[in-house]
């Protein structure tokens, strides 16, 4: 089976240090039977033998999703400055 009912992905890229790119993938799924069964197949059927980090909620509180990001130690880095990092920047 290709396709597993009720899962969804939604997948983007992001520049690495070393010129290549990495991904992250939001998994979602919204069918019935037991989500994290679901999406332990689909995260393996996903990453195959590739190294990769995996986020699950922190509370337990929605098994419905998971984030699987590719290359994290090749992402760029720097000090964290709380006044320019921010999730979002205002207009000026």
């Amino acid at each position: 089976m290709t396709e597993i009912p009720g899962l969804t992905i939604n997948e983007a890229e992001y520049p690495l240090e070393n010129g290549e790119k990495g991904k992250i993938a939001v998994f979602i799924y919204g069918g019935k039977s037991d989500p994290s069964k679901v999406l332990d197949l689909a995260v393996q059927q996903y990453v195959e033998n590739n190294g990769y980090n995996e986020l699950i909620d922190a509370n337990l509180d929605n098994p419905w999703m998971r984030i699987v990001i590719s290359d994290i130690n090749s992402m760029h880095q720097e000090q964290y400055d709380s006044k320019s990092h921010k999730l979002k920047q205002k207009n000026n």
